[in-house]
């Protein structure tokens, strides 16, 4: 007779919260010259597209134009001639 396989799982694994401090440092990390994104990743323990994700959440165009200030609607007074 074979006694069959059991895993045993012992802990919950959860979602790591991570700071905007530690955010900014690996998004850093990942835009120095020489390294690339997967490195800085890897080595912190998270996916890829995590970090490409939050570099684009934290990162913004240089040469992006200035946005409008608002679009807010002007009013309009018609006077007769």
């Amino acid at each position: 007779m074979t006694i069959p396989r059991v895993e045993v799982i012992t802990s919950v694994e959860r979602r790591r919260h991570w700071s905007r401090a530690e955010k900014e440092r690996l998004v850093a990390a990942s835009l120095e010259p020489g390294v690339t994104v997967s490195e800085v990743a890897r080595s912190a323990g998270l996916h890829v597209s995590q970090l490409f994700r939050w570099r684009k959440q934290l990162c913004t165009r240089i040469d992006a134009p200035p946005a409008p200030e608002s679009q807010a609607l002007v009013p309009v007074q018609i006077v007769p001639d």
